[in-house]
């Protein structure tokens, strides 16, 4: 089935406080790049065939003319998975876009049946950035996520994927493929998480610790511990931190713009977002009943009126798979059943000039930086998580807490330990089914 989002709770927060002033130093705005990796893999010149991808994090090409390209899933392997397809949209080397950008992405069986179809567009006059479409597959007809494929792909050996591109003129653009899975949890695997660990919660502003330089894309994200670090935020760029969570923890992520005591004012309008993604990439959308807070704010020309954005997650749980969208409270439709898996969970901030952009108000060539202050906060005490199982049913030992990640980026320890341990088949599904699909590029 298809996902949608999540929220959770833990005993450490994170929390973000922008900080600008007038003294920091100028910017070109333009797009800042999106860091790309992973294996390198050419997709089906098709809607169907292509190579089998396995666990992992793919990079490949897709033409701008939305033509199709393909790949293959092998059920017996990864009986339940999520792939998500990240592609970064831009016009040359112009701010904001000059005609529509598309990623469609579609699961089906051999027999030619929709199993699943996401859909993610970024519209002419947007700024440039980032689209991560997600598709999943679940093994379990009876978990509550939105989009979950029938019975008929579920008898399926073989799952085709298809992605399609649309937008940005002549040419091809890069794009990301992260397959992820997870074992199976069985027997006595707790509780979804309780009222108190789906409210919203904030990270208190502590004594700020040394610069910790953040990662231009989520293989590179920067990894934090619960505290505050200063942060200069470039006008027209996305950035990446990464805060590792285990079972019955959760996130919350807090930012203050501009910082107090700042006198900052921007010479254009600008509006900063944070978004907290889970380790299959999902998007964690929230929804705090405190009209004060949100995960946006819009800062005015020349103003330095202090505004508080964040967000946060609910408590990660197995049980939340099972999750009822209705249970969400202050966590966007059907997000707790996609914070189901320990690991690391990405921060995000994009700061970008507010659109439109009026005509007698032109973007100036550079601007200065935003400088920040960003607090992490990890609420709630490691537990212990489920007996898990692989895909054939056999029980496995669960990795230890250094591996326990699925989604852990590249270059650092073993990304997807799980499928050396023979912990195959049912990762990803828990986190992609209906929640990221929206997972967007504002976050």
């Amino acid at each position: 089935m298809p996902f949608r989002k999540p929220v959770a709770l833990a005993s450490s927060t994170l929390a973000v406080t922008v900080v600008m002033s007038s003294t920091t130093p100028a910017h070109a705005i333009q797009p800042t790049g999106y860091e790309f990796s992973g294996t390198q893999v050419t997709l089906a010149n098709a809607e169907t065939g292509g190579p089998a991808l396995t666990p992992g994090l793919h990079r490949t090409q897709l033409p701008n003319d939305g033509s199709p390209r393909s790949f293959t899933i092998n059920r017996n392997q990864l009986r339940t998975f999520v792939a998500s397809v990240l592609t970064y949209e831009k016009n040359g080397s112009n701010l904001l876009l000059a005609d529509d950008h598309e990623t469609e992405v579609k699961i089906t069986s051999p027999d030619g049946d929709d199993c699943d179809t996401q859909t993610e567009t970024l519209r002419e006059g947007e700024p440039a950035g980032i689209v991560v479409t997600n598709v999943g597959f679940d093994d379990d007809d009876k978990l509550s996520r939105n989009g979950y494929a029938g019975s008929t792909c579920r008898e399926s050996t073989t799952l085709n994927v298809t992605v399609t591109h649309s937008g940005g003129g002549d040419g091809s653009t890069d794009a990301e493929i992260l397959i992820t899975d997870e074992p199976k949890g069985v027997g006595d695997t707790g509780a979804a998480a309780s009222a108190a660990e789906r409210t919203a919660i904030k990270a208190p502003a502590q004594a700020p610790k040394d610069e910790v330089a953040p990662g231009t894309g989520f293989a590179g994200a920067a990894t934090l511990t619960p505290g505050t670090y200063p942060v200069k935020l470039k006008v027209g760029a996305r950035i990446f931190y990464k805060v590792r969570l285990e079972w019955g923890q959760r996130l919350a992520a807090t930012m203050t713009v501009p910082a107090k005591d700042s006198n900052f004012g921007s010479p254009i309008a600008l509006e900063s977002t944070i978004s907290i993604w889970s380790p299959q990439r999902i998007f964690l959308g929230v929804q705090p009943k405190d009209y004060r807070f949100s995960r946006e704010a819009s800062m005015s020309a020349n103003s330095s009126e202090v505004k508080t954005i964040g967000s946060y997650t609910a408590a990660v749980r197995w049980a939340n798979r099972s999750a009822s969208s209705g249970d969400n409270d202050e966590i966007a439709y059907a997000t707790v059943p996609f914070t189901s898996v320990p690991g690391w969970y990405y921060v995000s901030v994009n700061t970008q000039p507010r659109t439109p952009v009026s005509s007698d108000t032109p973007v100036p060539e550079t601007t200065p930086d935003v400088p920040a202050e960003l607090s992490i906060a990890v609420v709630g005490e490691a537990q212990p998580g489920p007996r898990l199982v692989n895909s054939a049913g056999a029980e496995v030992a669960a990795p230890s807490a250094g591996q326990l990640s699925v989604g852990n980026g590249v270059g650092q320890d073993d990304p997807f330990p799980w499928v050396k341990t023979g912990l195959s088949a049912v990762a990803i599904l828990a986190a992609g089914a209906a929640v990221v699909w929206g997972l967007r590029r504002k976050a």
